[in-house]
Protein backbone atom coordinates (compact mmCIF):
# COMPACT_ATOMS: atom_id res chain seq x y z
CA UNK A 1 0.00 0.00 0.00
CA UNK A 2 1.40 3.45 -1.27
CA UNK A 3 2.23 5.50 2.10
CA UNK A 4 0.52 8.37 1.56
CA UNK A 5 2.26 11.99 1.61
CA UNK A 6 2.64 13.94 4.64
CA UNK A 7 1.79 18.02 3.77
CA UNK A 8 3.02 19.14 7.12
CA UNK A 9 6.97 17.91 6.33
CA UNK A 10 8.99 21.06 6.55
CA UNK A 11 10.51 22.38 3.34
CA UNK A 12 14.04 22.50 2.34
CA UNK A 13 16.41 24.34 4.32
CA UNK A 14 17.43 27.85 2.54
CA UNK A 15 15.55 31.04 1.21
CA UNK A 16 15.74 32.77 -2.18
CA UNK A 17 17.89 35.58 -0.86
CA UNK A 18 18.99 37.96 -3.48
CA UNK A 19 22.26 38.68 -1.88
CA UNK A 20 23.48 34.83 -3.23
CA UNK A 21 23.43 36.12 -6.65
CA UNK A 22 26.08 38.08 -6.54
CA UNK A 23 28.35 36.07 -3.75
CA UNK A 24 27.73 33.26 -6.23
CA UNK A 25 29.10 34.73 -9.64
CA UNK A 26 31.66 36.59 -7.20
CA UNK A 27 32.83 32.66 -6.23
CA UNK A 28 32.15 31.22 -9.61
CA UNK A 29 33.51 33.62 -11.96
CA UNK A 30 35.59 36.36 -9.29
CA UNK A 31 37.33 38.33 -12.23
CA UNK A 32 34.29 39.17 -14.45
CA UNK A 33 32.75 42.68 -14.61
CA UNK A 34 30.44 44.87 -14.66
CA UNK A 35 31.02 47.92 -16.39
CA UNK A 36 29.15 51.15 -16.58
CA UNK A 37 30.13 52.49 -20.30
CA UNK A 38 28.90 56.38 -19.38
CA UNK A 39 31.99 56.92 -16.88
CA UNK A 40 34.37 54.22 -17.76
CA UNK A 41 34.25 52.66 -14.33
CA UNK A 42 35.21 48.95 -14.03
CA UNK A 43 34.51 46.56 -11.23
CA UNK A 44 34.91 43.08 -10.81
CA UNK A 45 32.56 40.70 -9.68
CA UNK A 46 34.55 40.08 -6.51
CA UNK A 47 35.19 43.61 -5.81
CA UNK A 48 31.31 44.26 -6.05
CA UNK A 49 30.74 42.06 -3.98
CA UNK A 50 32.69 42.92 -0.78
CA UNK A 51 31.34 46.66 -1.58
CA UNK A 52 27.87 45.64 -0.96
CA UNK A 53 28.68 44.05 2.33
CA UNK A 54 30.30 47.18 3.48
CA UNK A 55 27.40 49.20 2.50
CA UNK A 56 25.06 46.77 3.95
CA UNK A 57 27.04 46.83 7.02
CA UNK A 58 27.83 51.06 6.91
CA UNK A 59 24.23 51.20 6.80
CA UNK A 60 23.08 49.01 9.49
CA UNK A 61 25.93 50.40 11.67
CA UNK A 62 24.47 53.99 11.39
CA UNK A 63 21.28 52.31 12.52
CA UNK A 64 19.38 51.27 9.78
CA UNK A 65 16.95 47.92 10.99
CA UNK A 66 15.74 44.92 8.82
CA UNK A 67 12.52 46.50 7.07
CA UNK A 68 14.08 50.49 6.60
CA UNK A 69 12.92 51.93 3.29
CA UNK A 70 16.24 52.86 1.20
CA UNK A 71 15.36 55.45 -1.06
CA UNK A 72 17.63 55.60 -3.81
CA UNK A 73 18.59 58.49 -6.60
CA UNK A 74 20.73 57.61 -9.26
CA UNK A 75 21.32 57.25 -12.73
CA UNK A 76 21.95 53.90 -14.38
CA UNK A 77 25.26 53.11 -12.20
CA UNK A 78 27.24 50.36 -10.56
CA UNK A 79 26.31 51.78 -7.43
CA UNK A 80 22.24 51.53 -8.25
CA UNK A 81 22.86 47.59 -8.69
CA UNK A 82 25.16 47.56 -5.39
CA UNK A 83 22.48 49.32 -3.81
CA UNK A 84 20.33 46.73 -4.74
CA UNK A 85 22.48 44.39 -3.41
CA UNK A 86 23.39 45.67 -0.22
CA UNK A 87 19.52 46.29 0.24
CA UNK A 88 18.82 42.67 -0.20
CA UNK A 89 21.90 41.57 2.10
CA UNK A 90 20.61 43.79 5.03
CA UNK A 91 16.43 43.54 4.54
CA UNK A 92 16.45 46.89 3.73
CA UNK A 93 13.57 47.50 0.93
CA UNK A 94 14.91 49.85 -1.67
CA UNK A 95 13.17 52.48 -3.14
CA UNK A 96 14.70 53.87 -6.89
CA UNK A 97 13.21 57.31 -7.66
CA UNK A 98 13.57 58.49 -11.25
CA UNK A 99 15.35 62.31 -11.81
CA UNK A 100 13.10 63.23 -13.92
CA UNK A 101 10.93 64.09 -10.93
CA UNK A 102 10.40 66.73 -9.21
CA UNK A 103 11.41 67.16 -5.87
CA UNK A 104 8.03 67.16 -4.03
CA UNK A 105 7.10 64.24 -6.02
CA UNK A 106 10.03 62.59 -4.67
CA UNK A 107 9.59 63.65 -1.20
CA UNK A 108 5.62 63.31 -1.54
CA UNK A 109 7.11 59.26 -1.89
CA UNK A 110 9.12 59.39 1.26
CA UNK A 111 6.71 60.06 3.23
CA UNK A 112 4.25 57.98 1.93
CA UNK A 113 6.40 55.39 3.00
CA UNK A 114 8.06 56.55 6.04
CA UNK A 115 11.55 56.55 4.17
CA UNK A 116 14.38 58.23 6.45
CA UNK A 117 16.98 57.81 4.20
CA UNK A 118 18.18 58.42 0.93
CA UNK A 119 21.42 57.63 -1.36
CA UNK A 120 21.92 59.63 -4.11
CA UNK A 121 24.79 61.12 -6.90
CA UNK A 122 26.28 64.59 -6.52
CA UNK A 123 24.46 65.72 -9.53
CA UNK A 124 21.50 65.52 -8.22
CA UNK A 125 21.86 67.12 -5.16
CA UNK A 126 19.31 70.11 -6.63
CA UNK A 127 16.48 67.24 -5.93
CA UNK A 128 17.48 66.25 -2.75
CA UNK A 129 17.91 69.88 -0.94
CA UNK A 130 14.60 71.30 -1.38
CA UNK A 131 12.98 68.08 0.43
CA UNK A 132 12.08 68.65 3.87
CA UNK A 133 11.77 65.56 5.76
CA UNK A 134 14.13 65.06 8.17
CA UNK A 135 16.75 62.54 6.40
CA UNK A 136 19.85 60.79 6.34
CA UNK A 137 21.35 62.01 3.09
CA UNK A 138 24.23 59.90 1.36
CA UNK A 139 25.80 61.65 -1.46
CA UNK A 140 28.00 59.53 -3.92
CA UNK A 141 30.61 61.51 -5.32
CA UNK A 142 30.29 64.39 -3.15
CA UNK A 143 32.32 65.55 -0.44
CA UNK A 144 29.37 65.52 1.53
CA UNK A 145 29.95 69.09 3.23
CA UNK A 146 26.93 71.51 4.20
CA UNK A 147 23.35 70.15 4.23
CA UNK A 148 23.82 67.13 6.56
CA UNK A 149 25.52 65.48 3.89
CA UNK A 150 27.41 62.01 4.41
CA UNK A 151 29.79 61.00 1.84
CA UNK A 152 28.35 57.62 0.47
CA UNK A 153 32.47 56.49 0.67
CA UNK A 154 32.45 56.98 4.64
CA UNK A 155 30.27 53.26 4.44
CA UNK A 156 32.92 51.82 2.77
CA UNK A 157 35.36 51.94 6.79
CA UNK A 158 32.60 48.69 8.07
CA UNK A 159 33.37 45.29 7.70
CA UNK A 160 33.81 43.12 4.26
CA UNK A 161 31.87 40.13 5.64
CA UNK A 162 28.62 39.26 4.60
CA UNK A 163 25.69 40.82 7.30
CA UNK A 164 24.05 38.10 9.44
CA UNK A 165 20.40 38.97 8.60
CA UNK A 166 18.11 36.28 8.06
CA UNK A 167 16.14 36.53 4.95
CA UNK A 168 12.91 34.68 4.27
CA UNK A 169 11.73 34.09 0.85
CA UNK A 170 8.42 36.94 1.73
CA UNK A 171 10.85 39.46 2.48
CA UNK A 172 10.45 42.62 1.20
CA UNK A 173 12.93 43.79 -1.10
CA UNK A 174 11.71 46.39 -3.21
CA UNK A 175 8.53 49.38 -3.37
CA UNK A 176 8.20 50.54 -6.89
CA UNK A 177 5.66 53.22 -8.56
CA UNK A 178 4.20 51.81 -11.95
CA UNK A 179 4.50 53.94 -14.68
CA UNK A 180 1.55 55.56 -14.33
CA UNK A 181 0.83 56.09 -18.30
CA UNK A 182 -3.04 56.28 -17.86
CA UNK A 183 -2.68 58.71 -14.56
CA UNK A 184 -1.75 58.75 -10.79
CA UNK A 185 1.30 55.60 -10.24
CA UNK A 186 0.64 53.09 -7.94
CA UNK A 187 2.72 51.57 -5.82
CA UNK A 188 3.59 47.72 -5.33
CA UNK A 189 5.90 46.15 -2.96
CA UNK A 190 8.08 42.76 -4.58
CA UNK A 191 9.41 40.13 -2.46
CA UNK A 192 12.93 38.13 -2.41
CA UNK A 193 10.33 35.11 -3.82
CA UNK A 194 8.86 37.32 -6.27
CA UNK A 195 12.09 39.09 -7.83
CA UNK A 196 13.99 35.88 -7.27
CA UNK A 197 11.88 34.15 -9.91
CA UNK A 198 11.90 37.30 -12.53
CA UNK A 199 15.83 37.36 -12.67
CA UNK A 200 15.72 33.68 -13.28
CA UNK A 201 12.76 34.13 -15.45
CA UNK A 202 14.92 36.84 -17.34
CA UNK A 203 17.78 34.49 -17.76
CA UNK A 204 15.61 31.37 -19.45
CA UNK A 205 13.96 34.16 -21.39
CA UNK A 206 16.66 35.40 -23.29
CA UNK A 207 18.61 32.61 -23.32
CA UNK A 208 21.99 33.83 -21.88
CA UNK A 209 25.25 32.10 -20.60
CA UNK A 210 28.43 32.51 -19.52
CA UNK A 211 30.06 33.46 -22.77
CA UNK A 212 27.69 36.24 -23.14
CA UNK A 213 28.22 40.29 -22.70
CA UNK A 214 24.92 41.99 -22.27
CA UNK A 215 24.27 45.84 -22.12
CA UNK A 216 21.33 47.61 -21.06
CA UNK A 217 20.50 51.41 -20.40
CA UNK A 218 17.19 50.47 -19.43
CA UNK A 219 16.01 52.33 -16.10
CA UNK A 220 16.96 51.20 -12.99
CA UNK A 221 14.27 48.96 -11.38
CA UNK A 222 14.02 47.10 -14.50
CA UNK A 223 17.97 47.04 -15.29
CA UNK A 224 18.55 45.27 -12.10
CA UNK A 225 16.81 42.91 -13.18
CA UNK A 226 18.35 42.57 -16.45
CA UNK A 227 21.32 42.23 -14.78
CA UNK A 228 20.74 39.69 -11.66
CA UNK A 229 19.40 37.64 -15.07
CA UNK A 230 23.34 38.43 -16.54
CA UNK A 231 24.70 37.22 -12.97
CA UNK A 232 22.77 34.18 -12.76
CA UNK A 233 23.82 33.23 -16.16
CA UNK A 234 27.78 34.30 -14.99
CA UNK A 235 27.60 36.81 -17.87
CA UNK A 236 29.38 40.13 -17.82
CA UNK A 237 27.51 43.16 -17.98
CA UNK A 238 27.33 46.60 -19.18
CA UNK A 239 25.16 49.28 -18.08
CA UNK A 240 24.71 53.43 -19.41
CA UNK A 241 22.96 56.15 -19.61
CA UNK A 242 21.32 56.14 -23.07
CA UNK A 243 22.53 57.52 -26.09
CA UNK A 244 22.15 56.23 -29.38
CA UNK A 245 26.28 57.01 -30.34
CA UNK A 246 27.63 56.27 -27.43
CA UNK A 247 25.61 53.11 -27.10
CA UNK A 248 27.13 51.56 -30.61
CA UNK A 249 30.38 52.78 -29.56
CA UNK A 250 30.20 50.53 -26.57
CA UNK A 251 29.02 47.51 -28.72
CA UNK A 252 31.86 47.67 -30.80
CA UNK A 253 34.35 48.54 -28.10
CA UNK A 254 33.52 45.69 -25.36
CA UNK A 255 32.03 43.30 -28.52
CA UNK A 256 29.13 43.01 -26.91
CA UNK A 257 26.61 40.21 -27.56
CA UNK A 258 23.08 40.76 -26.30
CA UNK A 259 21.38 44.31 -25.76
CA UNK A 260 18.20 45.14 -23.78
CA UNK A 261 16.32 48.34 -24.50
CA UNK A 262 12.71 49.94 -25.27
CA UNK A 263 11.08 50.58 -28.39
CA UNK A 264 11.86 54.13 -28.46
CA UNK A 265 15.60 53.03 -28.26
CA UNK A 266 16.04 51.35 -30.94
CA UNK A 267 13.90 53.48 -33.04
CA UNK A 268 16.98 56.35 -32.55
CA UNK A 269 19.65 53.93 -33.22
CA UNK A 270 17.94 53.57 -36.60
CA UNK A 271 18.05 57.18 -36.98
CA UNK A 272 21.92 57.06 -36.85
CA UNK A 273 22.95 58.37 -40.08
CA UNK A 274 26.17 56.34 -40.38
CA UNK A 275 24.75 53.55 -38.37
CA UNK A 276 26.50 50.74 -41.21
CA UNK A 277 29.44 52.36 -40.39
CA UNK A 278 29.62 50.65 -36.73
CA UNK A 279 30.52 46.82 -35.66
CA UNK A 280 27.95 45.00 -34.24
CA UNK A 281 28.97 41.89 -35.76
CA UNK A 282 29.51 40.60 -32.25
CA UNK A 283 25.48 40.65 -31.42
CA UNK A 284 24.04 36.81 -31.12
CA UNK A 285 20.44 39.02 -30.50
CA UNK A 286 18.76 42.11 -29.34
CA UNK A 287 15.75 42.02 -26.89
CA UNK A 288 13.14 44.61 -26.56
CA UNK A 289 10.57 45.27 -23.69
CA UNK A 290 8.72 48.31 -21.96
CA UNK A 291 6.14 48.57 -24.63
CA UNK A 292 4.68 47.78 -28.08
CA UNK A 293 7.58 46.91 -30.79
CA UNK A 294 6.10 48.32 -34.05
CA UNK A 295 6.56 46.39 -37.15
CA UNK A 296 8.85 49.16 -38.74
CA UNK A 297 11.09 49.36 -36.15
CA UNK A 298 11.43 45.51 -35.97
CA UNK A 299 11.78 45.31 -39.83
CA UNK A 300 14.62 48.34 -39.13
CA UNK A 301 16.09 46.41 -36.50
CA UNK A 302 16.61 42.88 -38.73
CA UNK A 303 18.10 45.12 -41.62
CA UNK A 304 20.11 47.66 -40.07
CA UNK A 305 21.03 45.91 -36.29
CA UNK A 306 20.79 42.09 -35.72
CA UNK A 307 18.21 39.43 -37.52
CA UNK A 308 17.61 37.82 -34.24
CA UNK A 309 15.05 39.64 -32.00
CA UNK A 310 13.13 38.56 -29.03
CA UNK A 311 10.20 40.86 -27.80
CA UNK A 312 9.02 40.44 -24.10
CA UNK A 313 5.95 41.35 -22.23
CA UNK A 314 5.58 42.29 -18.50
CA UNK A 315 4.59 44.62 -16.08
CA UNK A 316 6.95 45.92 -13.36
CA UNK A 317 4.23 44.83 -10.63
CA UNK A 318 3.35 41.46 -12.49
CA UNK A 319 7.13 40.65 -13.38
CA UNK A 320 7.55 38.99 -17.01
CA UNK A 321 4.60 37.31 -18.39
CA UNK A 322 5.66 36.36 -22.11
CA UNK A 323 8.55 36.25 -24.37
CA UNK A 324 8.44 35.53 -28.34
CA UNK A 325 12.29 34.41 -29.03
CA UNK A 326 13.91 34.84 -32.65
CA UNK A 327 12.89 31.68 -34.85
CA UNK A 328 9.29 32.25 -34.06
CA UNK A 329 9.23 35.80 -33.95
CA UNK A 330 9.87 35.24 -37.87
CA UNK A 331 6.67 33.66 -38.00
CA UNK A 332 4.38 35.37 -35.96
CA UNK A 333 6.06 39.13 -35.71
CA UNK A 334 3.42 41.15 -33.88
CA UNK A 335 3.15 38.72 -30.92
CA UNK A 336 4.89 38.55 -27.93
CA UNK A 337 4.70 34.88 -27.54
CA UNK A 338 3.65 32.20 -25.36
CA UNK A 339 4.29 32.18 -20.89
CA UNK A 340 7.31 32.43 -19.95
CA UNK A 341 8.17 29.46 -17.35
CA UNK A 342 5.70 29.14 -13.90
CA UNK A 343 3.29 31.68 -15.87
CA UNK A 344 -0.16 31.47 -17.05
CA UNK A 345 -2.12 34.01 -19.55
CA UNK A 346 -5.56 34.01 -20.26
CA UNK A 347 -7.94 36.67 -21.94
CA UNK A 348 -11.34 37.30 -19.86
CA UNK A 349 -14.30 40.01 -20.78
CA UNK A 350 -15.84 42.48 -18.97
CA UNK A 351 -17.27 39.93 -16.76
CA UNK A 352 -14.18 38.04 -15.70
CA UNK A 353 -15.24 35.11 -18.49
CA UNK A 354 -12.54 33.64 -20.26
CA UNK A 355 -12.83 33.76 -23.62
CA UNK A 356 -11.72 31.99 -26.59
CA UNK A 357 -9.07 32.27 -28.79
CA UNK A 358 -8.41 35.14 -31.55
CA UNK A 359 -10.95 36.78 -29.11
CA UNK A 360 -9.96 40.19 -27.32
CA UNK A 361 -10.20 40.55 -23.66
CA UNK A 362 -8.14 41.64 -20.99
CA UNK A 363 -4.65 39.77 -20.32
CA UNK A 364 -5.06 38.45 -17.13
CA UNK A 365 -1.86 36.10 -15.52
CA UNK A 366 -1.17 34.01 -12.42
CA UNK A 367 2.40 34.92 -12.04
CA UNK A 368 4.99 34.07 -9.24
CA UNK A 369 6.88 36.88 -10.33
CA UNK A 370 4.20 39.92 -9.27
CA UNK A 371 3.41 41.59 -6.39
CA UNK A 372 0.76 39.75 -4.60
CA UNK A 373 -1.34 43.13 -4.19
CA UNK A 374 -0.96 47.22 -4.62
CA UNK A 375 0.18 48.45 -1.32
CA UNK A 376 -2.73 50.24 0.40
CA UNK A 377 -4.66 50.43 -1.92
CA UNK A 378 -7.79 48.19 -1.10
CA UNK A 379 -10.26 50.03 -4.30
CA UNK A 380 -7.09 49.16 -6.83
CA UNK A 381 -6.74 45.39 -5.62
CA UNK A 382 -10.63 44.72 -5.62
CA UNK A 383 -10.52 46.00 -9.53
CA UNK A 384 -7.13 44.14 -10.25
CA UNK A 385 -6.82 40.92 -8.27
CA UNK A 386 -9.73 38.29 -8.76
CA UNK A 387 -9.88 34.50 -7.94
CA UNK A 388 -6.37 33.91 -7.68
CA UNK A 389 -5.86 36.02 -11.27
CA UNK A 390 -4.27 39.34 -11.65
CA UNK A 391 -6.24 41.56 -14.73
CA UNK A 392 -3.60 44.12 -15.85
CA UNK A 393 -5.44 46.27 -17.59
CA UNK A 394 -3.60 45.45 -21.28
CA UNK A 395 -6.08 44.59 -24.26
CA UNK A 396 -4.95 41.47 -25.85
CA UNK A 397 -5.73 38.30 -27.94
CA UNK A 398 -4.07 34.47 -27.63
CA UNK A 399 -4.35 32.83 -31.24
CA UNK A 400 -4.34 28.79 -31.67
CA UNK A 401 -0.84 27.74 -30.09
CA UNK A 402 -1.29 29.92 -27.49
CA UNK A 403 0.85 32.90 -28.51
CA UNK A 404 -0.32 36.07 -26.94
CA UNK A 405 -0.70 39.32 -29.00
CA UNK A 406 -1.12 42.65 -27.16
CA UNK A 407 -3.39 45.52 -28.49
CA UNK A 408 -3.19 48.38 -26.45
CA UNK A 409 -4.00 48.99 -22.65
CA UNK A 410 -7.54 48.76 -21.68
CA UNK A 411 -7.88 52.82 -21.57
CA UNK A 412 -6.18 53.28 -24.82
CA UNK A 413 -9.20 51.53 -26.66
CA UNK A 414 -11.29 54.10 -28.79
CA UNK A 415 -15.27 53.94 -29.70
CA UNK A 416 -15.55 56.01 -32.58
CA UNK A 417 -18.80 55.59 -34.16
CA UNK A 418 -19.85 52.23 -32.53
CA UNK A 419 -16.57 50.86 -33.66
CA UNK A 420 -13.39 49.66 -31.90
CA UNK A 421 -10.33 51.11 -32.80
CA UNK A 422 -7.36 50.03 -30.91
CA UNK A 423 -4.53 52.77 -30.66
CA UNK A 424 -1.36 50.37 -31.70
CA UNK A 425 -3.40 49.10 -34.79
CA UNK A 426 -2.86 52.79 -36.04
CA UNK A 427 0.31 53.77 -34.55
CA UNK A 428 1.50 51.06 -36.84
CA UNK A 429 0.97 52.04 -39.94
CA UNK A 430 1.84 56.02 -39.36
CA UNK A 431 5.26 54.54 -37.95
CA UNK A 432 5.85 53.34 -41.39
CA UNK A 433 6.07 56.78 -43.21
CA UNK A 434 8.95 57.75 -43.33
CA UNK A 435 8.88 61.11 -42.69
CA UNK A 436 7.79 60.50 -38.56
CA UNK A 437 9.65 59.93 -35.63
CA UNK A 438 6.89 59.26 -32.94
CA UNK A 439 3.56 58.92 -33.06
CA UNK A 440 0.95 58.31 -29.89
CA UNK A 441 -3.15 57.73 -31.36
CA UNK A 442 -5.42 58.98 -28.65
CA UNK A 443 -9.39 59.58 -28.44
CA UNK A 444 -10.98 62.91 -27.33
CA UNK A 445 -14.35 63.67 -26.78
CA UNK A 446 -16.25 64.05 -30.18
CA UNK A 447 -20.19 64.68 -30.49
CA UNK A 448 -20.74 62.83 -33.12
CA UNK A 449 -18.14 60.01 -32.61
CA UNK A 450 -17.76 59.52 -29.60
CA UNK A 451 -14.61 59.36 -29.60
CA UNK A 452 -12.77 61.17 -32.11
CA UNK A 453 -9.34 58.92 -33.27
CA UNK A 454 -6.58 61.56 -32.76
CA UNK A 455 -2.71 61.20 -33.90
CA UNK A 456 -0.34 63.18 -31.64
CA UNK A 457 2.63 63.29 -34.38
CA UNK A 458 6.75 63.64 -34.06
CA UNK A 459 8.50 64.24 -37.09
CA UNK A 460 12.15 63.48 -38.15
CA UNK A 461 14.18 66.68 -38.02
CA UNK A 462 13.95 68.58 -41.62
CA UNK A 463 11.08 66.36 -42.70
CA UNK A 464 7.02 67.35 -42.35
CA UNK A 465 3.84 66.51 -43.48
CA UNK A 466 0.52 68.07 -43.53
CA UNK A 467 -2.81 66.84 -41.61
CA UNK A 468 -4.07 66.00 -45.09
CA UNK A 469 -1.38 64.39 -46.33
CA UNK A 470 -0.98 62.32 -43.02
CA UNK A 471 -4.48 61.36 -43.48
CA UNK A 472 -4.67 60.32 -47.19
CA UNK A 473 -1.79 58.25 -46.06
CA UNK A 474 -3.75 56.69 -43.74
CA UNK A 475 -6.58 55.88 -45.67
CA UNK A 476 -4.39 53.97 -48.28
CA UNK A 477 -3.55 51.54 -45.34
CA UNK A 478 -6.11 51.10 -42.90
CA UNK A 479 -10.14 50.64 -42.64
CA UNK A 480 -11.73 54.07 -42.80
CA UNK A 481 -13.16 54.12 -39.46
CA UNK A 482 -9.64 53.85 -38.05
CA UNK A 483 -8.00 56.76 -39.70
CA UNK A 484 -7.51 59.56 -37.66
CA UNK A 485 -9.71 62.73 -37.55
CA UNK A 486 -7.38 65.20 -36.66
CA UNK A 487 -3.79 65.24 -35.95
CA UNK A 488 -2.14 67.09 -33.85
CA UNK A 489 2.20 67.84 -34.59
CA UNK A 490 4.02 67.86 -31.33
CA UNK A 491 8.05 68.17 -30.43
CA UNK A 492 8.29 65.15 -28.29
CA UNK A 493 5.81 63.00 -27.21
CA UNK A 494 5.98 62.18 -23.42
CA UNK A 495 7.53 59.02 -22.59
CA UNK A 496 7.90 57.17 -18.93
CA UNK A 497 11.54 55.83 -18.52
CA UNK A 498 10.18 52.24 -19.92
CA UNK A 499 9.31 53.70 -22.89
CA UNK A 500 5.95 54.02 -22.90
CA UNK A 501 3.62 57.31 -24.00
CA UNK A 502 2.01 59.13 -21.22
CA UNK A 503 -1.39 59.28 -23.27
CA UNK A 504 -3.39 60.82 -20.06
CA UNK A 505 -1.00 64.31 -20.65
CA UNK A 506 -1.63 64.08 -24.33
CA UNK A 507 -5.59 64.02 -24.11
CA UNK A 508 -5.20 66.43 -21.16
CA UNK A 509 -3.07 68.78 -23.70
CA UNK A 510 -5.65 68.47 -26.70
CA UNK A 511 -8.30 68.18 -25.41
CA UNK A 512 -9.29 71.92 -25.20
CA UNK A 513 -8.05 72.49 -28.54
CA UNK A 514 -10.38 69.13 -29.98
CA UNK A 515 -12.85 71.88 -28.52
CA UNK A 516 -12.69 74.51 -30.15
Amino acid sequence: MTKAWDWNTPRPTGNLSLGKILKNIALAYPNKQMIDATTGTVRTYREMNERVNRIANGLLASGCKMGDYITVLTRWSLETQEMYFACARAGFVMIPVSYRLLPKEIENMMRYVGSKVIVFEQKFAGLVSPISLDLKKYVIGGAGEGDGLIPFEDLFRSEPTEPQIEIQDATPVTLGFTSGTTGTPKVFLRTHYANFNNHLGYALMFDMTYRDIGLTAIPPLTGVTWNAGLMLARADSIVMDFDPIKLLETIQKYQVTIVYLVPAMYKALLDVPNLKDYDLSSLRAVASVGSFLPLPVLEGIREAINPNVYDAYGLQEAGSLSVIKPDMKVLKPSSVGPPVPMQEIKIVDSRDVELPQGQIGEVSVKTADGAGEYWDNPEKNKESFKNGWFLTGDLGKLDEDGYLYIVGRKKDMIVSGGYNVYATDVEDIILGNPDVEDCAVIGLPDEKWGEKVTAVVKFKQGRALSDSELMTYCKERMSTYKVPKSVFFIEAIPRTLSGKAMKFKLIEQFKETNLN
